[in-house]
Parts: C-alpha cells; structure tokens; sequence
C-alpha cells in the first residue's frame, strides 16, 4: 500500500514537472512568433515590395507583375472610358487596376483587400468591358441585393437566382444565358443554387460551350474553408465550376483570409496556381473602441441610443446584435428612446428585408438592428458608425462587420460592447465549428485588451507585421494606453480553483454565473463552508476569470440537450502549475476599473499590486511603522473560522473586562495614537425632559501604563471642557444613580457579559478614531466638536432600542439585575480606549 502511494506521488510530481515544461515551451513559441515576425519586417525592408501586394504561388514573379501595373493592354483604353462614364470614378485605387489586368488576361486570381476598397469593381468593370456575362456567386441574399440596387442606379444590367426568385423570373434568365443578344452583363447566384440546380448547370455548360461565360466570381471566397469564419456548405461543391469550365478564370475576393485559409479555398475551387494580392488590411479612417457592457440591458440601450443621439445625429449606421430576438427586442427599445430604427435578420420574410434595406439605403432609416446576415458586402458609403451590441465570434467576423463604416474614406467609428454572459452565449453557438471556441476567445483577448493596440490584434490574424505608429491614435488603447496597471492574480486563481475542484469532488457542474457567485458568497450554504469567498467587485471578478479562461487556468465544457447546450467551467490544462509555490499569474486591468485603494497605490509609483476591493485598516501616521499587508482582507473565513475568532474575542474581551485593561499593550500597538476618555453618564431628567448626551471628554494626557487596582465608585456626570456660552452652575451635577432598590449596584454574570460586550465595542470603536481623527484633532487643535465629529459615524451603528440613548439603556441595564449579587464585583462606567 506504501509502495502504491509513493508511485502515485512521484507520478504527480512528474505530472507537475510536465506541465512546466509545456509552460516553458509555450513561452518560447511565443518569443518565437515574435522574432519571426520581426525578421519578416526586416526582410520586408530589404526587398522593397512594391507597394502593399503581397504575391503568392509559382505561377509569376513579382518583375512579372510590375507588367499589370501598367495601361497599355489592349482593353485599358475601354477600361478607363467606362471607369470614368458607367462608374463615375477618376482612378483607380491601389490594386484594383492590376487585378483587373490579370483578369481581364485570364489569370486565375485571389484578391484579399480591406472592405470598402473596391473589390468589387474588380469583377464588375470587367464584366462590362467583356462579351457574355459573369457569373457571381455570393452568400448572402442582402449582398446581392445590395449589388442590384447599385449597378442599377449606373445602368449596368445584372440579374441574380436564388431561393426568392419567381418561376417566371427565373425561366427568363435561365432563357436569356444562352442568347447573345441578352442585355444583363452579371448574373447573381447563390452557392445554394449551384449546388442543387441542375437546370442551372445544364445553362451554364450551354453557355460555356457558346463563349457567353467570360469569368467566374466567388465572392467572400473564405466561406469555402472550414477555417474560415463564415463557413458555408454548399461553398464546398464550387469546384465543380472550375473542373466543368477550365478555360473561364476565376476571381476569388475577401477582406478576412488569412494564408492557410486561402490555400484550402485552393483546393476546394480546384484553382491549380492562382496568383494571389493581398493588400493591407489597415482602414486608417476607422476608430476602434470597446466599451464595458452593463450586465442591466436597459442600462446598455440606454448608453447606445445617448450615442447615438449626441454623437451621430442624423448620421446613419448599424447596430449588430447576437440573435434574430435581440434584433427585433434591441430595435423596439430603440424607437422607444426615439430613434428610426428597424430589424433585420433571416427569419423575415424577403420583402421585408429588401424594404429595410432601401430604406435604409435612401436614408429614410437612420439605424438597422441587424445580425450577421446583414453583414458581408453592404456598400453605402456614408456608413458614420458600426455598433456591436455584443461581441462577434471571431475577430475575422469582426473586422467584416465593422468594415461596413467609412466606406467613403471620412472619419467613422467601430464600438464594441463587451459583456461577460455574451462570452458564453456565443460559445454555445460555435462549439461545433472548427476552432470555433479559439477564435472566440481571440476575440475575447481583444476587448479584454487594455495595452496592445487593437490593430495589432487584428494584424496578427492577417499574417501582416504592424507598427503601431500607424494607428495615429485611431484606437482607444492607442489614445488611453497609460490607464492601466499590472495585477497580480496568482491567489485569486487558486480559489478559483478550489472552487471548481470542489464541485468536480461532489459531482457539481458550474456556470461561470454559478462560480461568480460561490467566489462572491452567494451559492449554497454549504458551499461556502468549504470555499475562500472574495471580497472583490463584481466587475473585478468577471475580469479574473475571464483572464484565467484566457490564459487556460479554466476551461470550458458543454452539455447537450435536445433543446439548447449548456457552458460550465472546468479546470484547464495549466491549472496544475498553481500547485507550485513559485508560479504566478498577472494581468492587466485598466485602472478606472479598480478601486480606491488601488489607485492610491498606483498614485504611490506602485508597478504591480494586488487588485482588493477593500481599504486596508487604517494605521498610524508613523514613518516607522510597517506597511500593512496587502492581501489580509482579500478573502473571507468560512462560517466556522468565524464562529471560532469570535468565541476567541468574546472569551479575551470578558478576561480584560474582569481583570482591567491592558494599557500596555496598546500603548505598544499603538504608540502615537491620541487617547480619548468616554465615561458613560445617567442624567436625571430637569424640567420634565431628559438633557441630551453630553458632550465627550477629551484627555491629551497619556495614561500611566502602570496596572492599577480598581476603585468602587459610583459614576459621576462628566464635566465638559468651558465654552462660550456654556452652563458651569455646579447644580446641575447629581450622583448618576440614586440609593434606591431599584436602582441597587448589584450585577449578574450576565450583565457582565453584556456590558463587556458593550464595553469591548466601544474601546474597538475609540481605538479606531484614534487613528483616523489624528490629523483631524491635530488641525482643530483637538476641541471637542472634533471629536465628536470624528465618533458621530461609530455612534450610528450602534443599534439601540427605538427612542432609547445610551444613558438610558445603561441604566435600564442597571436596574434589570438587582435580585442577585456577585460577592466583590465592582464595575468602573469610566470605559478608556
């Protein structure tokens, strides 16, 4: 049995050591991908590319390619002339003119540019200088409509197949795709309708076959790979079209394809060598923001629609929210607050959707509450703000959605609501994708951001090496870098862990609202027995863990029902290297966030502290004296810890109570405190009415820290220090208690206790204004109206009878006990701090 125990605690300890080595080999990956991409950045001067194109693929060189720069093809002068007279533009922007030329000369082509730079032009200006027609596959019904209404407001005639096209409409352009004479120069399709018609495939082959089909393009080309962020189906049986059509060239056009992505949609589309331009993904004109989210919903809409209102009146724009419910809930509230705002998502029918969208368009609708499916491809160019009412899966769909702004190069703005829930709502949405709960948390790592420049977030995703001189303060962090410090999280993260521990001991599963609680005090009762709670704020808790999932101290896990898929938490794969005392974990958090303790320590020069919620104990104002632990309030005892140092104080206190005051001690605890006298007094009643308290008696001199015998005396009214105007007539001072029965100086056990207990609150209470009125005394000059000042909050959360005053209750205390006496039991009222 020995022997069985020693093997399974060496393994442990192999198990430990392993887990540090992942950690050390993870680190330097890290440091890795870091030197890499500096050696990139310095290859990248060296060579000089020409200007942003980033080519790729055998198949031509970049001295090659400097030829499609040019204008002396034999199409370029009908590009220019329709480029000026049909699109009623002056140049071309960068990389449009050579990838138009590669099309124009067969090339089959990958165009990877930023949204609202002109892709599509790349295949519309062909189309219109080219015999026959192009055909155009798109994802979205919303982007193909918005295509429509643009190249018919220029006179370009195109037509488009999908799910909503009549029987009627549909047979005339089946009909005229093979008839020369036919006027439309695009044809609009989505991937659905290559995939399941047959029909359609048998008119392009016959349009194929009588040259009528002069090019293929496959917009959002990324929605082919499984790594892509907006994976579709159907994108996977597009290979058909190159297989069935060699000699057509194909342009595949995105703005969010990273290099692996591209080469699957290589494979798929079965593209042999395509020659590949991928431009900066860099939109200077956009400012990128994320912003807290209010847990209270209202709160939220409330802070959008006074955005909306102050910052972009009459200005239009998008509010993109998570479910088709929230589009219709988020709209309502919305128009109640006052703005023009409408729905869209994919459950309305197309009518309905169309109708938003040319409102939207022609400006008679100043906002659309949209989900993604109002996402790729919406052209309008005066787009002033893109608002994220909660968070995108991928920072992939994120830089989509929010390339809708600024279409028109002038200043627009990209704001991001971030919320802890919206963290698991999407996570139940993307769990069956591939890597889909990776680029989740990547996106979560950007709004959690607080000292990386969100550009060179979005960069690391494009494989594009950034310098963040080149966001100009065109970000939040950029603009507030210097608002935050370093915390030290390392003890939060065990008892979080312990958290999750304990309930894998008992066979418990635990949301992150459920582990937010527990840490917070507020689970089951017999939880908290077994748990460090925290004393730290909400908002300071959602923080840690979210770091804690990040950095993969936690981990996330699901449960299916036939109904909806549940997160919980679990431990992730470095949660074993907290066993070792050596490891720490830190983060980083804004400092607006943090609390008044914090901020006094970040004023202090402070570099890394400890996050707390709760202001240490005050202390003396000693140079000499020893800073207080930072971490002694951060974690409350469990019940019974309580109980225990409670029974503990009662039993001292009771002790001191009997046997005096030690005023040695305090005088050593607490060497330059200011010692204050408080003798409680029963005054008679005058005039039929009882005079309020009188004032506390302030004695500056020290006391003697010589134990003394107690002396038996009756209390005496205190003598307040003159004033002006004050009342000194001696007749006024009376003996405290009257020789009466039933008010005889005889006390019991328990009224022992409880006037120690009273006793021992107050000496706790004075010892406390001690230090926090020494500064203030010492500027008054340590009059009594100080003092006062100083107590009057003390005094309130004394709870007392209702009507009842000090003097009172002590001598209702009194009086209560007067049938038993204990032999040689005095009691001094004169109670010192």
């Amino acid at each position: 049995m020995d022997s069985t125990k020693d093997v399974q605690a060496e393994l442990d300890s192999v198990e430990a050591k392993l887990e540090v080595v992942e950690l050390q080999i993870a680190e330097l990956l890290k440091k890795q991908a870091s030197l890499t991409s500096k050696k990139k950045q310095l290859l990248g001067r060296l060579e000089e590319p020409c200007d942003s194109t980033q080519p790729s693929g055998p198949a031509m060189t970049k001295q090659e390619l400097l030829r499609y720069e040019k204008d002396d093809f034999s199409w370029s002068t009908k590009l220019e002339q329709n480029l000026k007279d049909v699109f009623q533009l002056s140049k071309f922007r960068p990389l449009q003119l050579k990838a138009i030329n590669l099309s124009m000369s067969g090339k089959d082509l990958f165009l990877v540019m930023p949204t609202g730079r002109g892709k599509s032009l790349c295949y519309q200006l062909p189309a219109v200088c080219s015999e026959g027609f192009t055909l155009v596959v798109t994802p979205l019904v919303s982007l193909m409509e918005d295509q429509l209404m643009y190249l018919k407001s220029i006179d370009v005639e195109a037509v488009s197949l999908n799910a909503s096209s009549s029987k009627e409409h549909a047979k005339m352009v089946l009909a005229e795709m093979t008839d020369t004479k036919a006027p439309f120069k695009l044809l609009y399709v989505t991937p659905e309708k290559i995939a399941k018609s047959k029909l359609l495939m048998s008119r392009l082959e016959k349009a194929y076959n009588a040259g009528r089909l002069s090019r293929i393009a496959v917009d959002e080309v990324h929605c082919c790979s499984q790594w892509g962020h907006d994976f579709r189906p159907d994108y996977k049986l597009l290979g058909i079209l190159k297989r069935q059509f060699p000699k057509v060239p194909l342009l595949g056009l995105t703005a969010t394809a990273t290099s692996s992505v591209l080469k699957d949609c290589q494979k798929i589309l079965c593209v042999p060598e395509p020659i590949t331009l991928t431009a900066s993904f860099n939109r200077t004109n956009l400012y990128y923001e994320v912003r807290l989210k209010d847990s209270n919903s209202d709160d939220s809409i409330s802070d959008i629609s006074t955005l909306i209102k102050e910052r972009y009146k009459d200005q239009s724009g998008i509010v993109y929210v998570f479910s088709q419910k929230d589009a219709e809930t988020v709209s309502a509230d919305l128009q109640k607050k006052g703005l023009n705002a409408s729905p869209y998502h994919a459950n309305m029918s197309p009518e309905d959707k169309s109708q938003v969208h040319r409102k939207w368009a022609t400006n008679k609708i100043q906002v659309v509450v949209a989900t993604v499916a109002f996402g790729m491809g919406i052209d309008k160019a005066d787009v002033r703000f893109v608002i994220h009412h909660t968070i995108s899966k991928s920072i992939e769909n994120y830089y989509q959605e929010s390339g809708r702004a600024g279409r028109d190069d002038k200043p627009a703005d990209c704001i991001v609501y971030f919320g802890f829930n919206d963290i698991f709502r999407i996570s139940t949405m993307v769990v069956m994708e591939n890597v889909g709960q990776q680029k989740l948390l990547t996106m979560v790592d950007y709004c959690q951001n607080v000292d990386r420049c969100r550009r060179s977030v979005i960069a690391v995703h494009f494989d594009e090496v950034w310098n963040d001189e080149g966001c100009n303060e065109m970000c939040d962090v950029c603009r507030h870098g210097n608002d935050y410090i370093t915390v030290d999280i390392t003890q939060h993260a065990k008892d979080l862990v312990q958290i999750v521990e304990l309930a894998g001991s008992l066979d418990e599963k635990l949301t992150p609202l459920k582990v937010t609680e527990a840490w917070m005090g507020k689970g089951p009762a017999k939880r908290r027995k077994m748990i460090q709670t925290t004393t730290l704020s909400r908002l300071e808790v959602e923080a840690i863990i979210t770091s804690l999932l990040l950095q993969g101290y936690l981990s996330e896990d699901f449960s299916f029902t036939p109904y909806t898929t549940y997160f919980y938490l679990k431990l992730g794969r470095k949660a074993p290297l907290l066993k070792n005392q050596s490891h720490s974990i830190t983060m980083k958090m804004r400092r607006t966030g943090l609390d008044a303790n914090t901020e006094d320590q970040l004023a202090a020069g402070v570099k890394e502290v400890v996050v707390t919620s709760q202001s240490p104990p005050p202390v003396a104002p000693n140079d000499s004296s020893p800073p207080p632990h930072r971490h002694n309030k951060l974690i409350k005892m469990d019940k019974e810890q309580q109980n225990l140092a409670r029974k503990q104080d009662k039993d001292h206190d009771q002790t001191e109570c009997q046997t005096g005051y030690d005023q040695n001690d305090t005088a050593a605890a607490q060497p330059t405190a200011i010692e204050v006298d408080v003798e409680i007094n029963i005054i008679e009643k005058v005039n039929d009415s009882e005079s309020p308290l009188p004032p506390l008696k302030l004695n500056p001199k020290p006391k003697s820290t010589t134990p003394q015998k107690k002396r038996r005396k009756p209390c005496t009214t205190a003598v307040p220090a003159p004033s002006e105007g004050a009342v000194t007539d001696s007749d006024h001072r009376r003996p405290a208690l009257v020789n009466s029965p039933s008010q005889v100086s005889i006390i019991s056990e328990a009224a022992v206790e409880e006037l120690c207990d009273l006793r021992n609150y107050y000496s706790k209470q004075l010892r406390r204004i001690n230090y926090i009125s020494h500064e203030y005394l010492k500027n008054q000059g340590c009059s009594d109206p100080g003092v006062l000042a100083c107590i009057r909050e003390p005094l309130k959360s004394l709870r007392l009878p209702r009507g009842s005053t000090i003097t009172r209750t002590a001598r209702n205390l009194w009086t209560r006990v007067s049938s038993r006496r204990k032999p040689k039991m005095n009691l001094d009222l004169t109670w010192d701090s």
